[in-house]
């Protein structure tokens, strides 16, 4: 049975949970409650519960708090989240510190059992892992072979006497690598089919020797694989691991003439398997893959988020796709690693999300939805999944805003349905023309031509109307021209009085007198 901790700060909830669906049937005990976050903290210390189901907001110490003290402590963990209400900061928060899930109270019956199996699922899969691996750690070749792996195998007399003894006395060494991910079902027998496969391949022809280790299948070569060969054994074992539903990524060192040096060819394999977010997945990666690429950063990472939202907004799907890789392109150029452009990529599409709320408070009822995207952002493979992942998030919010295609007889009905509905951005005529693919002065003078005015003078005049609505409201002078778009009083000041013939001060005043 996997024990449960559950923390809430309402003694009914907690109770509640107690008896809420028959734990046991579905492999699970309660073994006791917390009613907040140091309470929590000192029961799993003594109980060590598999899961632990907490509030996200407790007196004191708070849900998300709470996770990254307990992942101190374990970072295997499995832990749900209870909201009393949609919180996109904190659902992204969770995310982030690995929550396997969000539950919104009052909890779903179904839902929480489906998280329950879920993670059911993924305790057993790592603990048939790790069973696994365990087998394999009696001395003998294979040990030898792993311990030739680390940056100090030892003295080379010895390392080469043991060789000799082991039957791997060679002229050459080369290191293979199959680097794969953990969370798999029946992760153990699709490892040792892994295994079978490269012994096959490799090992029955007596190219060398097959090892393990964690969640690695390598084999140590005593002949060098040819660029010939690299293509045809890399479809090989690719049919067999993608046939098996896991994600990988296969890395050959470079050739060592000493068996000391094998560890180099490890490391370099490693580091390419560690690299397979940028270098793809879809070869062999070599050695010459490391050397460092320029890349030009181009047009700022802000001025592409507000280009991707207005893509968004008037449905142009190719141009978001080239956005968002642009987007990743310009992270790559400033050395950001794997996590932090998956990061960064998650709080853009959440900052997005947000401003598509307020066009549409109907997108917030598809909470769960965008949150699983956000979460299958932080599991992308490769980069190239990201952006996929990414696509799939925008698109949803295409169909939710029920965007259109631009077509060339609706540019200046599109550029007007921005302006309303985004005056308070920081809009300007170069990048809308690029969002719809035009040259910035053709573009301002079909808009002048339709609508009789220059593009800016149009949009302060919008901007001015919504002024005089909220100065009516009562509302202060530097409050309306913030929410207008004016970042300075003074300009705000000079182009209301421009167009409206006053000062918004004396507009305000006549207005609510």
């Amino acid at each position: 049975m996997i024990q449960v901790l559950i923390v809430d700060d309402e003694p009914k909830l907690r109770e509640g949970l107690r008896s809420f669906i028959d734990w046991e049937a579905h492999g699970y005990c309660v073994v006791d409650t917390a009613s907040n976050g140091n309470e929590a903290l000192e029961k799993y210390q003594q109980l060590r519960p598999g899961l632990v189901i907490a509030d996200i907001r407790m007196p004191g110490m708070d849900g998300l708090q709470l996770i990254g003290r307990l992942r101190e402590l374990d970072p295997s963990l499995h832990i749900l989240i209870l909201s009393g209400y949609a919180d996109f900061e904190y659902a992204k928060k969770a995310i982030q510190q690995r929550a396997d899930g969000y539950l919104l109270k009052p909890v779903d019956e179904d839902e929480l059992i489906g998280y329950l199996d879920t993670i059911k699922s993924q305790i057993d899969q790592a603990s048939q892992a790790e069973q696994w691996r365990l087998t394999t750690r009696e001395w003998g070749r294979e040990s030898f072979i792993i311990s030739l792996m680390m940056e100090h195998p030892g003295d080379p007399e010895l390392l080469w006497s043991r060789a000799e003894e082991l039957g791997l006395a060679w002229r050459s060494y080369q290191v293979l690598l199959l680097s794969t991910v953990l969370d798999e079902e029946d992760y153990g027998e699709k490892l040792a089919a892994v295994r079978n496969t490269m012994t096959r391949l490799l090992e029955a022809k007596g190219r060398g020797y097959v090892f393990s280790h964690h969640s690695q299948i390598g084999v140590l070569l005593n002949d060098p694989i040819l660029p010939v060969e690299w293509s045809e054994l890399y479809s090989n074992i690719r049919h067999v691991v993608e046939g098996l539903g896991i994600d990988f990524s296969l890395a050959l060192g470079p050739k060592v003439c000493k068996i000391e040096e094998v560890a180099y060819s490890y490391g370099v394999a490693n580091r390419l398997n560690k690299n397979h977010f940028f270098l793809g997945n879809d070869k062999l990666l070599t050695e010459e893959l490391l050397v460092e690429q320029t890349h030009d950063g181009g047009v700022s990472v802000h001025e592409l988020d507000e280009q991707i939202y207005y893509a968004v907004e008037i449905g142009n799907h190719e141009l978001v796709k080239q956005l968002i890789e642009q987007k990743g392109t310009c992270y790559i150029s400033q050395g950001l690693t794997e996590e932090q452009i998956k990061l960064h990529f998650a709080e853009m599409l959440t900052a997005l999300l947000g401003r598509g709320i307020k066009q549409s408070p109907e997108l917030q009822q598809r909470n769960r939805e965008f949150s699983e995207y956000l979460s299958d952002i932080y599991k992308a493979w490769t980069l190239g999944e990201l952006y996929e992942k990414a696509q799939q998030f925008l698109k949803q919010m295409m169909n939710e805003l029920g965007s259109k295609a631009c077509s060339k007889h609706q540019e200046v009905k599109m550029m007007l349905e921005l302006i309303h509905r985004n005056f308070n951005e920081n809009l300007k005529l170069e990048t809308l023309s690029g969002i719809l693919n035009y040259n910035s002065a053709y573009l301002g003078k079909l808009f002048k031509n339709e609508t009789g005015e220059y593009f800016n003078t149009y949009l302060d005049k919008v901007r001015i109307e919504k002024a005089k609505s909220l100065l009516e409201e009562g509302l202060k002078v530097y409050q309306v021209a913030e929410r207008v778009g004016y970042t300075n009083v003074d300009y705000f000041h000079s182009k209301f009085r421009k167009y409206v013939g006053t000062s918004p001060s004396a507009y305000r005043k006549t207005s609510n007198s």
